[in-house]
């Protein structure tokens, strides 16, 4: 099955994207309470 240039194709890289995003706010926010003493 080709997915290239399909909309599952956009659908799996803005779910990544967004996945990922989400990710690096979670270990910002873990770091920066770990550094206030939480």
């Amino acid at each position: 099955m080709d997915l290239k240039g399909s909309k599952t194709e956009q659908n799996l890289k803005d779910a990544f994207a967004g996945e990922s995003q989400a990710n690096r706010r979670y270990l910002y926010f873990a770091a920066k309470a770990d550094v206030e003493g939480y």
